[in-house]
């Protein structure tokens, strides 16, 4: 599956598309794309998860990682960075699987003690034209 992205904020040189999984560059360069995502695993048991990089709906070779959940209420980050060429008007996704249905990933609300947790994290950064 693709995260769905619902803001994104500054944003420079980069826009959520259509649909809301697409992260669009405005410009020809290579990217540092770089994100955190809180994974839970809302069952008992040993849950799998795998994660990767798209571009412009094709998968970018050799950038799948993957992580392994165990036990009830488990969650873990997961967070590393791309380094992708990119042309103007292409896309990025991040995609994601698990090999249960309980694995999800975890937003939380704000508390009187600590501010909301999103879901994912999304970083993107121009580091080259």
């Amino acid at each position: 599956s693709a995260v769905v992205f619902t803001t994104i904020s500054p944003a420079y040189g980069v826009s959520i598309g259509s649909p809301a999984s697409r992260v669009v560059v405005e410009d020809t360069g290579v990217y540092d794309i770089q994100f955190s995502a809180q994974v839970d695993n809302t069952s008992g048991g040993d849950q799998q998860v795998w994660i990767w990089a798209r571009v412009n709906g094709t998968n970018v070779p050799d950038s799948a990682s993957t992580l392994r959940i165990k036990g009830n209420d488990a969650e873990i980050v997961a967070a590393w960075n791309f380094m992708l060429s990119m042309t103007a008007g292409q896309y990025f996704e991040l995609m994601w699987t698990a090999d249960d249905v309980d694995t999800v990933l975890l937003a939380a609300s704000a508390t009187s003690v600590y501010p909301g947790i999103p879901a994912v994290i999304l970083t993107v950064n121009e580091v080259s034209l």
